[in-house]
Parts: C-alpha cells; sequence; structure tokens
C-alpha cells in the first residue's frame, strides 16, 4: 500500500471509531404501559385540547416557551452602558474576540448607565 491509502484508511477507520461512540448511550424512554386503553372519545380528547390551549395551560413537553424578554433599563441608559462597554473594548462584534469585563468595569458601565438616567431626569425636571 501507498502511504495516501493507509492516510486514508487510517483517517475513515477513526472517523468510524468516533461515530460510533456517539450512539453508544442507552436509550431509556418512561412510556405508559401499552395495554392501557383511553375511555374517553376522540372528540372530548380534542375538546380538552382546544380549551388548554385557550387558557395557556397546555404543556410542551420537555421544551418550553422561550421567557418573553422584560428589559427595565430606559433607552438612555443602555445607550450609556454600551459606549461605555464599546470605550473599554468590551463590545466585540466577534464572539472569538470577546472579552469578560472586570469587576471594575462592569461597575464603571453601570454607574454611566446611572448618570444617564440622573441627566435624563433632571433635564426633564428643568
Amino acid at each position: 500500500m501507498n502511504r495516501k491509502t493507509l492516510i486514508a484508511a487510517a483517517t475513515a477507520l477513526i472517523a468510524l471509531a468516533g461515530a460510533g461512540s456517539a450512539f453508544a448511550i442507552e436509550a431509556t424512554q418512561d412510556f405508559r404501559a401499552a395495554d392501557v386503553t383511553s375511555t374517553q372519545s376522540r372528540d372530548d380528547v380534542k375538546r380538552e385540547r382546544d380549551a388548554a390551549q385557550r387558557d395557556g395551560s397546555l404543556g410542551h413537553g420537555e421544551a418550553s416557551p422561550a421567557p418573553d424578554a422584560v428589559s427595565t433599563l430606559t433607552r438612555p441608559q443602555v445607550l450609556a452602558e454600551l459606549r461605555e462597554a464599546q470605550r473599554l473594548n468590551l463590545a466585540a462584534s466577534n464572539e472569538g474576540e470577546q472579552r469578560i469585563a472586570t469587576a471594575a468595569e462592569s461597575a464603571s458601565i453601570r454607574s454611566a448607565g446611572l448618570r444617564a438616567v440622573q441627566t435624563s431626569v433632571a433635564a426633564t425636571a428643568r
């Protein structure tokens, strides 16, 4: 065998060994017993489902809907904090270049936002 064929065969063997180990997890499911039959009619089940959808109690299985994001910050406060983060070089556009703020930098960003709120309140009071 030449070198290229040997390298290709070794690479394929390693890839197959790695792929096989990904499926080595035992899948256990907690299903109800198969001999259980429902006493409700199909129409009753549909009515219950529709009622649950209307009142919001219908579950999503293992998944849950994303919570609605609610901001407690004012627009001037957010802008001031963004500017401060940019000034400290903490607002990179690439995740690979993202730096984590130190405690002092976080405090500086927070105080910039608070100053913006105080400034906007003072301007409104005039």
